[in-house]
């Protein structure tokens, strides 16, 4: 009877948990990134200017002292789970794709974002005395506007988003690449014998 093994060894439990800790980082990395352009953009856009750019630098500062640290831990988990593969596997390749993806935000921030970051967080400073009410306080202002400068930014930062996303997505399916039937040592029939 010819028979493929659904399953030829069960991952350690260090494995596993590096598995699940990598994933829920990685996942809630994009989802956290993903949430500023869909979610709070549009609700900052319908504040004026000095209250939307004081919002802005609030999420700002938030976000670069936790949202790194938590991308280079799940690269780092992903390049560990890349190490622990044989090379000619394919969860091999996806790992490393998901060890490269997830702590690439750090350097797009730095080279594809820092000019709209400097700005906002000028705008950010230049505003931080006006009356946060104040709708008019960039009439007639030369350059652009605070709201000119977060719809850039909420486009910059959608594409950063997808970076983890796409990681999130190559290490889950490495994951389920080694998908087992616990305990139940189920095999698939192949030929003639399938039938029974």
């Amino acid at each position: 009877m010819n028979s493929i093994p659904i399953s030829a060894t069960r991952p350690t439990t260090g494995i596993r948990v590096a598995q699940v800790v990598g994933l829920t980082a990685s996942a809630y990395l994009a989802g956290s990134l993903g949430s500023f352009s869909f979610m709070s953009v549009p609700a900052l856009m319908d504040a004026p200017a000095p209250l939307l750019a004081k919002q802005w630098k609030k999420i700002f500062d938030i976000g670069k002292v936790t949202l790194p640290p938590l991308a280079l831990v799940s690269g780092a988990i992903f390049g560990y789970l890349a190490y622990r593969e044989p090379t000619d596997s394919s969860s091999f390749n996806l790992y490393t794709a998901a060890a490269i993806l997830v702590p690439s935000i750090v350097p797009y921030t730095i080279f594809a974002m820092s000019a709209v970051n400097n700005k906002l967080q000028d705008k950010a400073a230049s505003l931080a005395n006006a009356s946060l009410t104040d709708a008019e306080v960039e009439a007639g202002a030369e350059g652009e506007t605070a709201h000119q400068l977060l719809e850039k930014w909420a486009t910059l930062n959608l594409g950063r988003s997808l970076l983890p996303l796409i990681g999130t997505l190559a290490a889950g399916w490495a994951i389920a690449d080694k998908f087992e039937v616990l305990g139940l040592g189920a095999v698939l029939k192949t030929g003639a014998d399938r039938m029974g």
